[in-house]
């Protein structure tokens, strides 16, 4: 009895190294921080499960050595489980801090045979690296008294890679001068153009607006830090010359 208990202790720790050596040749999956992710596997029906978070400083490093925070307290959590749920096969994590993550799930099978194995994912938490701008930051256009153009956004991964299209669409918080309060808009892949409403315009006189990137999230709620000094698009509406009367002789 001793020797099949420990033959099959010895099958699981082989089993968990594998799954856990497997995701080590995984490429990480890059998210931003205050993204909410599903994490799903296979429900199979009578089994358990459950899910833990661990934090490594590099890829090298022991996948299950060090938990990340998530008791909520003191407001630096590293990562939560929407709900609490985390025993489940599939559950919804919201990640929050910049860092490197394995995310691991342990299926147990049903019955009292103490058979389960383990599978990990590799996640990384971008940082300042994610950013949002506009495109140029100036515009101008002859009144004709219509209170809405749109701007070209550039949102990005880090400096050299354009945020891909299953972030999309992008939520940006805006605001006009003279306004109290933000207003919001949604930045679609396809033309990466923010709609901005409220643009005032006079046909007898030149105005300026100014429009201010706020704050933005993608599609998953992950934040996208706004660029200093490429968060502010001015916008000229010219006036219109007068034509008080036709003279014909």
């Amino acid at each position: 009895m001793f020797k099949g208990l420990l033959h099959r202790i010895l099958i699981l720790v082989l089993v968990t190294m594998v799954a856990l050596a497997s995701a080590k040749a995984q490429s990480p999956y890059v998210i931003l921080p205050g993204s909410t992710h599903k994490l799903t596997i296979t429900d199979h029906v009578g089994n358990t499960y459950e899910w833990k978070v661990y934090k490594v400083n590099n890829w090298a490093d022991q996948k299950d050595a060090l938990l990340a925070d998530n008791d909520g307290l003191g407001g630096d959590d590293d990562f939560l489980f929407i709900g609490g749920e985390f025993e489940k096969a599939e559950v919804d994590i919201t990640f929050f801090n910049e860092g490197k993550y394995y995310a691991i799930v342990e299926e147990f099978s049903a019955g009292t045979n103490f058979c389960s194995s383990r599978r990990a994912i590799p996640v990384e938490v971008f940082g300042p690296e994610a950013t949002i701008a506009f495109k140029d930051l100036t515009s101008e256009d002859c009144a004709d008294l219509d209170p809405q153009f749109a701007a070209e956004m550039v949102a990005m991964f880090d400096s050299g890679t354009q945020l891909p299209e299953s972030q999309y669409p992008i939520t940006v918080n805006y605001r006009l001068d003279g306004d109290s309060a933000d207003r919001t808009a949604i930045v679609n892949f396809a033309d990466k153009m923010l709609h901005v409403a409220g643009v005032i315009e006079d046909e007898n006189i030149d105005t300026i607006n100014t429009i201010t990137i706020k704050s933005a999230t993608n599609k998953y709620g992950g934040t996208l830090n706004v660029v200093t000094e490429k968060e502010i698009h001015t916008r000229t509406i010219n006036k219109k010359p007068k034509i008080s009367i036709i003279n014909l002789n």
